[in-house]
């Protein structure tokens, strides 16, 4: 792996981490993490590795296995152990529909695979179930390395946390988290969630056509839409932001800092960039 942020807070330390919370997201090309003092309401970590080609599940899960953090800020008591990852499989049921007894059958809609395990998590925030699958092998093997991790869909931390950050709660929202091969798009409205999707996306083109789809889709009044973005977005001059302002005005960036406490070593980062990430706090 190759490591692209390492911030620790030199005070974390295994006799502190039983107030602090472990964050973690594994992305098709990219592991994050993050630990949260849950006392302070303040992040005191905050990495980023690559992930390198890999063929199969195995290579994956050796390459987590073999970071260094594995052997010393994994293994600390935490309190809590959250880990998404990145899923097209998931379907959304209003919980006043579920019903535990149904789970396969709620599960067809995302057709698993015979090696996939269904799992399910309760955005709290939109009371809905997310159903998803996860490979058994995958699952079991977050379950060897990290101590008793919740795990979770991109979808639930990411609901949760436009629902908590949402900056016109009496209005339309328009929110799109960017990554080097997808997308994810969400729209409240007056604050209830009236879309989500995870599209693979890997240039500003296909990027332009997904939100033209959008817009037509909710009939969306661009002008009275705001629009919120978050992670791999760089700036101004970023392609993406500039499809954005073709049909929007004044986007604005997420903060990840009305989610948790930045104190100043996180200052440089940019308070959008792992917003997803972050959103793991927000989880049940």
């Amino acid at each position: 792996m190759i490591k692209l942020l390492h911030l620790v807070d030199n005070s974390l330390q295994s006799q502190t981490a039983a107030k602090c919370d472990l964050l973690i997201h594994v992305g098709t090309g990219k592991l994050q993490y993050a630990i949260i003092d849950k006392v302070r309401d303040e992040l005191k970590a905050l990495a980023e590795y690559e992930l390198p080609e890999m063929s199969n599940l195995a290579d994956l899960m050796f390459a987590i296995e073999k970071l260094p953090e594995t052997k010393k800020e994994f293994k600390y008591p935490f309190s809590k152990i959250r880990v998404s990852f990145d899923s097209y499989k998931y379907t959304f049921i209003p919980e006043e529909l579920y019903e535990n007894e149904n789970e396969q059958e709620y599960a067809k809609f995302i057709k698993p695979l015979a090696s996939d395990l269904i799992l399910t998590n309760r955005i709290r925030t939109s009371k809905i179930r997310n159903v998803f699958a996860i490979d058994a092998n995958f699952n079991s093997a977050l379950n060897h390395i990290f101590q008793k991790p919740r795990i979770y869909s991109q979808a639930t931390s990411f609901i949760e946390g436009i629902k908590k950050t949402n900056p016109d709660r009496n209005g339309i929202c328009l929110f799109i988290d960017f990554h080097d091969d997808h997308i994810q798009i969400a729209c409240l409205n007056k604050s209830d969630l009236v879309l989500y999707n995870k599209l693979e996306c890997i240039n500003a083109d296909e990027f332009n056509y997904y939100l033209l789809n959008t817009i037509d889709l909710l009939a969306l009044e661009t002008t009275n839409t705001k629009v919120i973005m978050s992670g791999n977005v760089a700036s101004e001059n970023d392609e993406y932001y500039q499809r954005i302002l073709k049909y929007f005005e004044s986007p604005v960036y997420a903060d990840g800092r009305l989610i948790v406490n930045h104190p100043e070593m996180f200052h440089k980062i940019r308070p959008h960039t792992y917003f997803s990430l972050l959103s793991l706090d927000e989880c049940e």
